[in-house]
Order: structure tokens, then C-alpha cells, then sequence
């Protein structure tokens, strides 16, 4: 799955609004409040600093400045030495930037205009769908780095991706008063204004290409094409809901548990949890519906899904079981550090069950193996934040589970995560 470029989310050039900015805690100059602040679009400069301002870190100063410099029109003369003027204008770059760095707001609201498909009226949707690919994400280039890039990802999407609407007849006049198609599955093309401030972000991981930036979206508003107002949506987030986020260390992963087995539990406990849906134990893992007197044990890993997948392998009678769970305990606290869930769910396909794990656990990162993957802290643990890992593996099968009938192995792996030495790990 590749993301959107910024490039195609921003097709539509609207007249931007201006927008006041919120004064500062503790600040009692009512001069400040009045201070009008433009929402603008994200430059990658933008997204690179607001990366390194959230983890604490900074960007390559010293790469930034050569870009710049070097895209710098010629000048109208030629220098006498052209390496020492070179030099000079690479330390006025790098103090530049360092300094518009230091300044770098993340309260700050940005503004984005996404192309957007205006849907016909869905009741189970409660009005009127918008379907465009920023929900997806915008994928930017990292300014310092050519191989990798960052996602911008909204954490709040769900807020905007209906217009609402009481019932047909009160769509239908939104969309005729907007001149629109009011009747159909698709009413007409229209543009998804979106105002933003930061979130958060998880470290630069290998499994990567794009690392995830989350935004907070705090209003947006549908227009058609022509400019023609269709919907405001108010009050959708905030800065200070965006800054507590930031605060957090790392987003919330949602689902950070397995059957409620949850990383850094004490394996008793685990133990007690994953006997109450799987009461075979066996060596390899706790199993429902395990087929009994196998000369060796079934596997219950998610390599068993991986292999599968690889190689176009069937699945071995052993491995034909309902569910199983395994974990693994850490080496420091003696709490758990990995937890395994494997299911198979008859009559179902990998695309299917994408898209229910997208509405359970939110949009994925994808690494390059093609797995499936959130990043986030446990939001129920307390103390020091620590980033935890969910992958999901799926392998459609002809012959699977207790049944042997056709459906989808899913392998659900939640595993604590080192961190890049960056960030103290």
C-alpha cells in the first residue's frame, strides 16, 4: 500500500482563513489573544522539526543548510572565491535554521485541502460519507534523508468521515443546496479542508520506510469544488487534547492486549487468562480444540503464518486447530514481553479481515514484508511510556482449523519494542 503524496492531497487551492491562536498558559497580555495566526500548508522542513521537537532530538542541521544553499539561483556575479562565499552562506543557513528550530511552534494549526468523493446518504453511516485517501495518510519526504520519509497520520479521522444527517430528505437538501447530485451513491466531487496541530510520534524503526506522525485534526469543513459551502465540522479536537498526547511520550496503541493478557504481566496471571479460552496446554502454548495424540506438539507462533504465506505451504493437520496463545517472559522485570495469538476464522479472506482489524485497531502501519502493524503505548500502563509492536499475519487457507474448511489463519504478535539508541533505549 503506497500513501498519498502531499502533493495529490493538495489539489485544490482555497483561499486560506485566518485563524486565532489560543494565548499561551500563564500568558495575560490580551495583545496576544488578538494575534491572528494563518493556517498554512506543512512543508517537509515542518514535518521534520516537529518530528525532532516531540522526541526530543534535532534534525541534521548540517544537511538542511547544504540543501538550501545549493538551491539557491546562481548569482548575477561570480564570486572571487567561490568556496569561501560557499562556506560563509552554509553557517548563515545552519544559524538560520537552528534558530527557526528553537522557534518551531507545535501548537501551531496547519492546513491541508484533500481532494474528497462526496457519497450518497447512508443511514448506517448517519449521513452522508466522504471518502478520500488523506484518511490514509500523507506520506512526506524526510529533507535530510532520500531513503525515508514520514507519514502524516490523523489520529481523530473518524470525527469527519461523515456529514451528518437526520435521514434522506435532510441530505438530499444539503447536497441540492450545495448543487450536488441528492439522490445516488455518489453525489459529486468536493474538497476536504482539514485544520491541524501535532500529536506525537514513535521513533525511526528499521521496519519502517515512513515514520508515523500523528495530527490532531481540530475543525474541518466540506466544500464542493466551485467553493460552495456543504458542512463545517466544529470543535472536533483541540491543542490541549494534541498536547496531552505529546506529553504521553508515545500515541496510544489501541488493543494493547491479547485476551486481556497485556505486556509486562506476570506470566501466573497470563497463565490464568489464557486457560480460560484455551484449556488445552500444551508444550508449545495454551490451545482450543487441539487435536489430541499428535506425535509432536501443534506450532503456535507466528512463523507457522509466515511460512504459510512464504511458500504456499497447506496447513499440517497438527496446526489445524480453533486458537492458540503463547508469550514469552522478559528478562528484566520477569513480566511478559511477547504474547502470540493465533485464530482461524472459517469463511472469511485476508481482505476482509483487514478491514475488520482497521476498525478494531485503527489504520496500520505496513513494513515492507507484508504484515500488518501498530506502534503505540499501552494506555492502561503506568509509569515510564514504552513503545509496544502489534503485528498481524494472515494466510488464506482451502483446509483449515478443527473443520478443515476453507478460511483465514490470523496471527496476532504483541511485543514490546527496543528503542533506537536516540531516544535512550
Amino acid at each position: 500500500m503506497r500513501l498519498i503524496r502531499l502533493a495529490v492531497a493538495l489539489l485544490i487551492p482555497v483561499q486560506l482563513i485566518l485563524v486565532k491562536d489560543a494565548p499561551a498558559r500563564g500568558t495575560t497580555s490580551p495583545a496576544r489573544a488578538e494575534v491572528a495566526v494563518e493556517p498554512r500548508a506543512p512543508s517537509e522542513q515542518d514535518i521534520l522539526f516537529a518530528y525532532h521537537r516531540m522526541r526530543g532530538t534535532e534534525p541534521d542541521f548540517g544537511a538542511l543548510a547544504v540543501t538550501e544553499v545549493d538551491s539557491r539561483p546562481p548569482p548575477p556575479q561570480r564570486a572571487r572565491d567561490p568556496e569561501r562565499e560557499r562556506r560563509y552562506l552554509l553557517v548563515l543557513a545552519e544559524r538560520r535554521l537552528r534558530a527557526n528550530f528553537a522557534a518551531f511552534d507545535l501548537d501551531r494549526s496547519f492546513r491541508i485541502h484533500a481532494a474528497a468523493d462526496v457519497l450518497g446518504y447512508d443511514a448506517e453511516r448517519g449521513g452522508i460519507p466522504l471518502r478520500t485517501g488523506v484518511f490514509r495518510g500523507i506520506s512526506m519526504r524526510d529533507a535530510t534523508d532520500g531513503e525515508r520519509g514520514f507519514t502524516l497520520r490523523f489520529r481523530n479521522p473518524d470525527a469527519i468521515r461523515a456529514i451528518p444527517a437526520a435521514d434522506s430528505h435532510a441530505a438530499g437538501a444539503l447536497l441540492q443546496n450545495a448543487g450536488l447530485a441528492s439522490l445516488g451513491n455518489w453525489a459529486g466531487p468536493g474538497v476536504l479542508v482539514i485544520d491541524f496541530v501535532f500529536a506525537g510520534t514513535v521513533p525511526a524503526l528499521p521496519e519502517l520506510k515512513d515514520t508515523p506522525v500523528l495530527a490532531e485534526i481540530t475543525s474541518a469543513r466540506v466544500e464542493t469544488r466551485e467553493g460552495r459551502p456543504l458542512h463545517s465540522f466544529a470543535s472536533v479536537g483541540s491543542r490541549s487534547s494534541a498536547a496531552a498526547m505529546r506529553r504521553a511520550g508515545f500515541p496510544p496503541l489501541l488493543g494493547a492486549e491479547l485476551t486481556g493478557i497485556r505486556i509486562g504481566m506476570p506470566p501466573e496471571e497470563a497463565r490464568r487468562l489464557a486457560l480460560q479460552g484455551h484449556p488445552q496446554a500444551l508444550a508449545s502454548g495454551f490451545f482450543s480444540e487441539a487435536r489430541q495424540g499428535a506425535a509432536d506438539a501443534p506450532r503456535c507462533s507466528r512463523g507457522l503464518v509466515a511460512d504459510i504465506r512464504a511458500f504456499n505451504l497447506p496447513l499440517a493437520p497438527k496446526d489445524s486447530y480453533a486458537a492458540c496463545i503463547a508469550f514469552t517472559a522478559g528478562d528484566g522485570d520477569g513480566g511478559l514481553s511477547e504474547v502470540t495469538w493465533l485464530r482461524f476464522l472459517p469463511g472469511t479472506t485476508p481482505a476482509l479481515l483487514r478491514e475488520d482489524l482497521e476498525r478494531e485497531h485503527g489504520m496500520p502501519e505496513e513494513p515492507m514484508n507484508g504484515g500488518i502493524l501498530w506502534l503505540g503505548r499501552d494506555p492502561e500502563r503506568k509509569g515510564l511510556p514504552e513503545l509496544l509492536e502489534l503485528r498481524a499475519d494472515m494466510a488464506e487457507l482451502q483446509e483449515g482449523g478443527p473443520e478443515r474448511e476453507p478460511g483465514t489463519l490470523l496471527a496476532l504478535t504483541l511485543r514490546r519494542l527496543p528503542l533506537p539508541a536516540e531516544d535512550g533505549g
